[in-house]
């Protein structure tokens, strides 16, 4: 307590707390209400992905190409034979650009949590699942054709390092799950049981389904893009 001013210390409960707190408001003092939903079209469909992606991928522009800058002066600098192919520098160069691209995953991750309003650390943890070494080793011998479920469920070979709808679609799909857990989840167990139900519910569906169809949709996508660099050079 402070003069006239007295602090309560709610707890897991404060969510529950504000609502009562609000319904006591006077009329003119009320949120507003929020708007109806719009009529779902194709085209509001659409704008909708694009808005996500620009989103998403704006804020990682500069280390794309950060990255981009360092693979372009570690070929310039073999080529030149001022470096040789194999050497230790080198090969650090390649790392320093490439790691941009090969956890362009987690980045993704990160962004596209502030897009969607999902808790950031969460999705950065479900998309580090997808490009972790172990995991990455065992896509490997499944695209051998070694058979590799999880939970009795076939697990598709997909690589996701240097992917974005995979991570991107996670993510939009992690907001809901968040959601959804947090109403079912009782006060008092909020603070572990919360976040470890939606690793275990995020990340076995990233792995068995969301993955593979953004890497199919970004497989459609860049197929698209490269027709119409084919066949309508001055459109692209």
């Amino acid at each position: 307590r402070s003069d006239n001013q007295c602090q309560v210390i709610i707890g897991n409960t404060v969510s529950q707390a504000f609502q009562e707190v609000v319904s006591l408001l006077p009329g003119d003092m009320q949120p507003a209400q929020p708007v109806g939903k719009p009529k779902l079209t194709l085209r509001r469909i659409g704008a909708g992905i694009l808005d996500a992606l620009i989103s998403t991928m704006s804020p990682l522009i500069p280390a794309i190409i950060g990255g981009s800058m360092v693979k372009l002066l570690a070929m310039i600098l073999e080529m030149s034979g001022v470096l040789t192919k194999g050497s230790p520098t080198l090969t650090i160069l390649n790392v320093i650009g490439d790691g941009a691209f090969f956890f362009l995953p987690l980045m993704v991750a990160a962004s596209a949590a502030i897009k969607f309003k999902t808790n950031m650390s969460l999705a950065i943890a479900i998309a580090g699942v997808l490009v972790h070494p172990s995991f990455i080793e065992l896509m490997a011998k499944a695209a051998q054709g070694e058979h590799v479920e999880f939970a009795l469920i076939p697990v598709t070979a997909v690589k996701y390092t240097y992917t974005v709808i995979p991570a991107l679609v996670m993510t939009w799909c992690l907001s809901y799950i968040e959601r959804w857990v947090d109403r079912i989840t009782p006060a008092v167990t909020k603070n572990f049981l919360k976040p470890m139900l939606i690793v275990l519910i995020a990340a076995p569906l990233a792995i068995l389904l969301i993955g593979p169809i953004g890497i199919w949709i970004g497989s459609a996508i860049s197929a698209l893009v490269y027709t119409i660099h084919g066949y309508l050079g001055w459109l692209s």
